[in-house]
């Protein structure tokens, strides 16, 4: 088996507030593999965005604890200096983030953007040269008349093509990983759907992997080759997507399906009962367990590990095979 592009060991994330410690990751391991797609999902608050900015080294500075290992082709993201991680960042490793309409520089043209990005890369270009790099690839990302929106600023362009503008500026930087942290969110569903086949005709031309942060299965299961299902900070469920979402092993995994809104979907919509975990809150029994349906004294012991159950499917339930065979 080809070792995989992404190794994260044990990663914690701590943050400080004025209620105390907030425990954002919780000994998060996971591995992605060389040219997959990996779907997150999970509950707003369950830690998805917080990994992809663990991974680029984003984070707020009240995180009072980054530990254990992100390792991309064996070198360890976590260790490096903060000039060494600036060399790594918006170079191997890009981000396209959640919401176009903030993320784009309002006071500087989509042309300029772009070529700054192309700057980091490939420093010492004629001007001719980047803009035409720059016009290809807008091209690319399916924005009509390039020429001219390389001249337009951000307020000139639509949601949705603000968001190809920043498909285009990660694409640009040829990175190893591409994060994409819930990239639809902001758009209307004809607009997220174009973003979708998107990313889907990107990756016959892409050859890193992508993390793609999504709340909507639906969505996951059209784009990612594997599924990652997360809440509360921890990992509870990972896997082929198709074999995930066929066959969940994780209750939590079957709640989010059973709360998926069908397009013929009639009567009361399902929902998950109780709140997700308060991030001050220490883990004493499974994360899961103050929701969860089949819990158990047993399930009050620990929070379970992240257990394979069958090749390429890992889940952190002590009743996998009891209740959800």
């Amino acid at each position: 088996m080809a070792a995989p592009m992404v190794s994260i060991q044990d990663l914690v994330v701590d943050a400080s507030t004025s209620r105390g410690t907030a425990h954002l990751l919780r000994g998060v391991s996971l591995d992605i593999g060389r040219g997959r797609i990996l779907g997150v999902v999970g509950e707003s608050g369950s830690g998805k965005s917080t990994l992809a900015s663990a991974m680029l080294r984003l984070l707020p500075p009240n995180i009072s604890r980054l530990s254990g290992q992100i390792r991309l082709d064996g070198l360890d993201l976590v260790a490096l200096a903060p000039a060494e991680m600036e060399a790594i960042r918006g170079r191997r490793v890009a981000m396209i983030f959640q919401d176009p309409m903030t993320a784009l520089n309002p006071l500087f043209t989509v042309g300029l953007q772009l070529i700054d990005v192309l700057r980091r890369r490939e420093p010492g270009l004629r001007r001719a040269d980047e803009l035409k790099q720059a016009e290809a690839m807008l091209a690319t990302v399916g924005i009509p008349d390039p020429r001219l929106r390389l001249a337009a600023y951000p307020h000139q362009l639509s949601g949705g093509m603000r968001q190809r503008v920043m498909i285009a500026m990660a694409l640009m930087a040829q990175p190893d990983l591409l994060l994409a942290d819930e990239p639809t969110t902001a758009l209307d569903a004809t607009v997220e759907a174009q973003i979708v086949e998107l990313f889907d005709e990107l990756r016959q031309r892409f050859s890193g992997s992508i993390v793609f942060i999504s709340h909507h299965l639906g969505l996951v299961a059209e784009l990612c080759d594997d599924l990652c299902v997360m809440y509360g900070g921890v990992i509870v469920e990972s896997g082929p997507v198709t074999e995930v979402l066929a066959r969940p092993r994780h209750p939590y995994t079957r709640a989010l399906l059973d709360c998926e809104i069908d397009d013929d979907a009639s009567g009361r919509l399902a929902s998950i009962p109780g709140d997700v975990p308060d991030p001050l809150t220490v883990l004493t029994g499974c994360v899961f367990a103050p929701r969860c349906p089949h819990a158990a004294p047993r399930c009050l012991q620990g929070q379970p590990p992240l257990m394979e159950l069958e090749p390429g499917r890992r889940a952190a339930c002590i009743r996998a095979d009891e209740v959800l065979p």
